[in-house]
C-alpha cells in the first residue's frame, strides 16, 4: 500500500493531466458541496415565462441568464450547476455502497470458497429467511410509505422494524433452533457458488430493462432509484474482489502469513485487502463514472430522477422539443463529458502504474 501511495505522489509530481483531472474532481465535489451557499440570481425550478429560451450571454437586462433558459424560463446556469449536485449526490453514494457490497462478497466467496465456511443449519436457515425480510421492511414498506403517505415518518419506522426483525432471527429463532441437535450440526456454506450463480442472474438481465422493471410499481424517489442502482452495479466489484483473493491466496507471503498462525481476520485486513487497493481503486472510478452517465441517461428518459430534481438529463431532454436551443445540450453535456473525462484520466494512469509494477 505504501508502494501505492508513493507512486500516486509520483504521478502528482510528473503527470500534468493527471493532476489537472484529480483538481477539476476536487473542485466539482466542492461546487456541488457549497453550492447552496453561492450567490446565484435564479433557483433551477424558478419558472419565468416571459423569458423562455433566452439564448446565453444576452446582456440587455439584469439579471443576466448567463447560460440561457429553457421551455419554461428556467435558468440554464442554475440548472447546470445544481444538475451537478444530483448527479454527485446520486452517484457517489451508490457507488461506495456498490464497492463496499461487492467488497465483502466478492472476498468471501474467494477467500472461504465453497467449503471453508462452515456454519450451523440454524444459521443457514436465518440467512435464507433474511433476504425476505430485508425486501419486505427495506424496499416494499419505505415504496407504499411515500407513495401513499408522503413526508411520513414510516420509513424510518420501517428500518426499525427491519433491525429489530434480523436482531428477533438472529439471537431469537437461530438461539431457539439451536436447542435441537439437528440444526446444531456444522456444514458448509457455498458462498463461492452462490456468489457465482448471484452474479449471473443479475447480469443475465440488462441493467435498464431491470430498472424499468422497477420504477413501473415505485415511486420516482432518490433512495429507491439508489437502491436499484447499487442492486445493478455491485456485480463488478464482487468479481473483481473474488479474482484478486483467488489470486493473493496462492502467493508466497500469504501462504507463510497462514503458516504463522496468522487469523482468518488479520490475513484478510493485513495481506489481502491492502494490495487489491489499486484495482478497487479503478473498479470505483470506472463505475463512478458510468453512474454519472447513466443517472443522465434516466433522467433523460424521465425514469426514476424526480421531476423536482435539477438533472443534465432532463435539460439535454428539453432540446427535443425545441431543436434551435443548443445551449440546452452544449451546456450540461459539457459539464458531463468534462466529468466522465476527468474520471478516466486518473484511470488511465492508475492502471498504467500497476501495469508498470507487474512488469
Amino acid at each position: 500500500m505504501h508502494a501505492f501511495f508513493n507512486n500516486i505522489k509520483h504521478l502528482w509530481k510528473s503527470k500534468f493531466a493527471f493532476k489537472a483531472a484529480v483538481w477539476y474532481l476536487l473542485l466539482f465535489v466542492l461546487l456541488a458541496l457549497l453550492l447552496p451557499l453561492l450567490p446565484l440570481q435564479y433557483l433551477p425550478n424558478e419558472l419565468h415565462l416571459n423569458a423562455v429560451y433566452v439564448p446565453p450571454f444576452q446582456f440587455g437586462e439584469k439579471p443576466y441568464h448567463w447560460f440561457g433558459t429553457d421551455a419554461l424560463g428556467r435558468d440554464v446556469l442554475a440548472n447546470t450547476l445544481y444538475g451537478a449536485r444530483t448527479a454527485l449526490f446520486i452517484s457517489f453514494p451508490v457507488a461506495v455502497l456498490s464497492l463496499l457490497l461487492g467488497l465483502v462478497t466478492g472476498v468471501a466467496a474467494g477467500f472461504f470458497g465453497d467449503r471453508g465456511f462452515m456454519v450451523s443449519r440454524a444459521r443457514l436457515l436465518s440467512f435464507l429467511i433474511a433476504p425476505a425480510f430485508v425486501l419486505y421492511f427495506g424496499l416494499y414498506v419505505p415504496a407504499r410509505a411515500i407513495t401513499l403517505l408522503p413526508g411520513s415518518l414510516l420509513p424510518l419506522w420501517s428500518f426499525c422494524l427491519l433491525f429489530l426483525a434480523l436482531l428477533l432471527l438472529r439471537f431469537g429463532i437461530t438461539t431457539a433452533l439451536h436447542k435441537v441437535a439437528w440444526f446444531r450440526k456444522a456444514v458448509p456454506l457455498p458462498l463461492d457458488q452462490f456468489l457465482l450463480r448471484l452474479i449471473e442472474t443479475f447480469t443475465s438481465i440488462p441493467r435498464l430493462i431491470f430498472i424499468l422493471v422497477f420504477v413501473s410499481f415505485l415511486p420516482a424517489t432518490v433512495f429507491l432509484l439508489s437502491a436499484t442502482l447499487v442492486l445493478t452495479y455491485w456485480t463488478g466489484t464482487a468479481r473483481l474482489a473474488r479474482a484478486e483473493m483467488l489470486r493473493i491466496k496462492n502467493l508466497p507471503y500469504f501462504e507463510s502469513a497462514r503458516s504463522l498462525g496468522t487469523t482468518q481476520w488479520g490475513l484478510v485486513f493485513r495481506h489481502a485487502l491492502p494490495n487489491m487497493l489499486g484495482p478497487l481503486l479503478v473498479s470505483f472510478t470506472f463505475g463512478l463514472a458510468s453512474l454519472l452517465a447513466f443517472e443522465s441517461t434516466l433522467s433523460f428518459l424521465g425514469i426514476g430522477v424526480p421531476s423536482t430534481l435539477a438533472s443534465w438529463g432532463r435539460m439535454i431532454s428539453g432540446v427535443r422539443h425545441h431543436t434551435a436551443a443548443w445551449w440546452l445540450l452544449a451546456f450540461p453535456g459539457i459539464f458531463l463529458l468534462l466529468t466522465v473525462f476527468a474520471l478516466q484520466v486518473c484511470n488511465y494512469y492508475i492502471l498504467s502504474i500497476m501495469q508498470r509494477k507487474k512488469h
